[in-house]
């Protein structure tokens, strides 16, 4: 069993108590459902009033349990969010740990180092190699105990907004089951409701627009001699764009998914930018994104810590689904649709 004292810093951090509390009203709300089970199976033998008592109560109770694991749910997601940063930290600092043990076998055919020096250095790179494994275990140990209380890692990933209009809410069919209603026989007749005041629409935290206007590009005469080209856009011409998204992989980039708008967008620790990221290595304005008709892209701003796609420094790429950006320490998934 993994226990917090053998675990990493960063594994340390991940609250499983939440955990504990989903499993433990799972078991609650299996009870009362068995229960309402039986029920069903001996209605026939007890007066109606009796059964319609019991058969409430069971679902009062149920209703309590639910209410009780939704903000459970949503600390669970939170917590999971810093375990696959961990679980990225590590896989990082495995694949650093492999190319100092090149480096080292590199150096030591050039003579740089004699066999003593290198067994000695070599010894301490299979050490933290073995850590390393080590913590991707625990870590992977971890991932499965959300997993007992989710009924998939998407569920897990699911960005909860903060504040749910009609369309963004979901059951999570996993740890609970809403409760049934009550018969018929226990439900008084509702008084009528007056008409709900208008208000504004609630608009999805991911929601971005569809179908951007393009302006029609200024007509430049040809040159003598040339023919004449048709533009390649007239005034109604409309350019298709794909929703997009960051999404974060660790606690420095934050922990709600950033919907992308059809125009350029800042990124850097000066609070005036769309997108603020704190931390060592970022710059006021660090990187901006910005948006054309063969989609968005990302720029760095001559920053001296530099700009990272896929683990490559970049000045300008055009991005793809599931491009990891890294800005300073923060880490976005790049993601279409």
């Amino acid at each position: 069993m993994v226990t917090t004292r053998d675990l990493p810093e960063s594994l340390a951090e991940v609250d499983l108590g939440v955990i504990d509390a989903l499993k433990q009203l799972k078991q609650e709300a299996d009870v009362l459902r068995e229960r309402l089970s039986g029920l069903e199976a001996v209605k026939a033998d007890f007066d109606p009033a009796v059964f319609s008592r019991v058969s409430a109560d069971y679902s009062r109770q149920l209703g309590g349990i639910e209410a009780k694991a939704e903000p459970l749910r949503q600390q669970a997601r939170e917590s999971y969010a810093r375990l696959r940063g961990a679980l990225a930290d590590i896989a990082d600092a495995h694949e650093a740990v492999k190319l100092d043990r090149q480096e080292i076998e590199l150096r030591r055919k050039l003579g740089e180092f004699d066999e003593p020096t290198y067994k000695d250095r070599l010894k301490d790179i299979e050490t933290a190699l073995a850590e390393r494994a080590k913590a991707h275990k625990q870590g992977e140990a971890l991932r499965g105990r959300f997993l007992e209380v989710f009924a998939s890692e998407d569920e897990l990933l699911q960005v909860m907004p903060a504040a749910a209009g009609p369309a963004s809410t979901q059951e999570m069919p996993m740890a609970i089951e809403p409760p049934p209603p009550p018969p018929p026989s226990m439900i008084a007749p509702a008084a009528p409701m007056p008409p709900a005041a208008p208000r504004e629409p609630v608009v999805a935290q991911t929601q971005i627009l569809q179908v951007l206007k393009m302006p029609e590009p200024p007509k430049v005469p040809p040159a003598p001699g040339a023919d004449a080209k048709v533009p390649a856009f007239g005034p109604n011409a409309t350019m298709s764009l794909r929703t997009a998204r960051l999404v974060p992989q660790n606690p420095e980039a934050g922990r709600t998914a950033i919907p992308l708008p059809p125009r350029p967008v800042s990124m850097g620790s000066d609070p005036a930018n769309e997108i603020r990221i704190g931390g060592p290595g970022v710059e006021a304005r660090h990187a901006q994104i910005t948006v054309d008709s063969k989609g968005y892209s990302l720029n760095d701003m001559g920053s001296k810590s530099g700009t990272r796609v896929n683990a490559e420094a970049i000045q300008q790429r055009l991005l793809k689904h599931e491009d990891v950006i890294q800005i300073g320490m923060a880490r976005f998934v790049f993601r279409e649709g």
